[in-house]
């Protein structure tokens, strides 16, 4: 698939017309399953760093409108690489704090400058502020959604034990329910660290 298709295929995917990307997720997905259990040595695991690169490419170039690849595939494959080097990261570090990992500083600003807010939240003066703008958005979301996040904490307990539970049809459905539900976190974080620091504006 050459630039001329994506680009079409985003096009397409911006006015409405998700099929096109349908079959551009599904076609994708068949060309790299090979190399995606290899990778991973897991069917389920190759699903869900999939899924998530999936969700970052249609964030990046479908809701943002950056330029895209020349080559679309092998540019997910790198995402899926990278995604699963994360996770390893992730699961290996069992002290890691949620913080950690869903309000990195990285991502923190470029979420405040997509806002149109110029301010950013790198110093140490502002990490209590985030730490309970974490515990609130937290307490805001449903008890699945909480389920699904700190499951990835828990280093003894897989994704997939509570597919059956929670009454999800397949794994797919349930990797994309956890992504929706991280994002969910994220901008709700964001949203009470602006409120936060707009009421620090009108006490100063």
């Amino acid at each position: 698939m050459d630039s001329t298709d994506i680009t079409y295929i985003i096009e397409c995917a911006q006015k409405g017309d998700e099929l096109p990307f349908t079959t551009f997720f599904d076609h994708t997905f068949q060309k790299l399953k090979s190399k995606l259990l290899s990778l991973t040595k897991s069917v389920d695991d190759s699903q869900e760093v999939f899924i998530i690169s999936m969700q970052k490419f249609w964030d990046r170039f479908v809701i943002n409108q950056e330029e895209p690849p020349h080559n679309s595939i092998g540019y997910i494959f790198m995402m899926c690489k990278n995604a699963w080097l994360m996770q390893k990261r992730n699961k290996a570090n069992t002290m890691v704090s949620i913080e950690d990992i869903y309000v990195d500083e990285n991502a923190m600003q470029s979420a405040m400058k997509s806002s149109g807010s110029d301010s950013t939240i790198v110093n140490e003066d502002h990490k209590l502020m985030k730490h309970r703008a974490l515990v609130e958005a937290l307490n805001s979301l449903s008890l699945k959604c909480k389920s699904l996040i700190e499951n990835e904490l828990d280093s003894n307990q897989q994704l997939k034990d509570l597919q059956e539970e929670f009454g999800y049809n397949n794994y797919q459905a349930l990797v994309q329910a956890k992504y929706n539900c991280k994002k969910r976190l994220v901008r709700k974080v964001y949203e009470i660290i602006s409120k936060q620091q707009e009421n620090q504006k009108t006490t100063m």
